[in-house]
């Protein structure tokens, strides 16, 4: 079974319950596991509607608003090891969006909508309630990077309780731990009200020295 019908399974049961629900995950199956980095972004709920497909939408490039920011990170870890000046990625955020949003996964931690500001209670108790759900979907994805959009504290209530973890903090002060192959990054959420620019080269560059970091400590000796 693939993973699109793995997840459409997961809703459909989801559904019974909760027949508002909006499905979320994987973009395009193909796209994502043949990217450089399986990334997931984990976020809080969509804003607005019921029933409907998450994937889709960012299949077809979903809109500026969130996803530009999203396609930007994910153009950047994917080619970590160059530098991108701003100019050129302020243009053509529509193509970008096209062709960066199919490599990723993105699941939201409330799989209802809700409204332009997001309720944090809410938000956790919706992650503690799918918290079968969500860790579903990602021992499917077997990410090298789950990225926490402003998301962390629910998250690992929900997905890491009971885990032992080690924090590290990057020298720009990001948050992150690494758990076997997936490295899990503490972030903001991409409509937070911090430049966009500084978003990108802050979490770019926490990829980088993540990635150098990894790559001296796997060395031999």
């Amino acid at each position: 079974m693939g993973i699109k019908a793995e997840e459409d399974l997961l809703f459909e049961k989801l559904r019974i319950s909760l027949p508002e629900a909006v499905c979320d995950g994987v973009v395009d199956e193909k796209s994502f596991f043949s990217a450089r980095y399986r990334i997931v972004y984990i976020l809080k709920e969509v804003n607005g509607g019921e029933s409907w497909d998450l994937r889709k939408f960012l299949y077809d490039g979903g809109r500026p608003q969130t996803w530009d920011n999203i396609a930007r990170w994910s153009k950047g870890i994917f080619s970590w090891e160059k530098e991108f000046y701003w100019e050129e990625l302020q243009e053509n955020n529509e193509k970008r969006r096209r062709e960066q949003l199919k490599k990723i996964a993105a699941i939201n931690l409330k799989k209802t909508s809700g409204k332009c500001i997001a309720n944090k209670k809410q938000i956790h108790k919706a992650a503690l309630l799918n918290r079968e759900i969500i860790n579903h979907q990602l021992k499917l994805y077997k990410a090298d990077y789950i990225i926490l959009c402003g998301t962390t504290n629910a998250f690992m209530e929900s997905c890491y309780k009971d885990k032992k973890i080690v924090w590290q903090k990057t020298k720009r002060g990001v948050w992150y731990f690494v758990d076997g192959d997936s490295v899990v990054i503490s972030f903001a959420h991409p409509e937070a009200r911090i430049s966009d620019n500084f978003l990108y080269y802050t979490l770019i560059d926490a990829v980088k020295e993540i990635n150098c970091n990894r790559e001296n400590f796997m060395q031999p000796k």
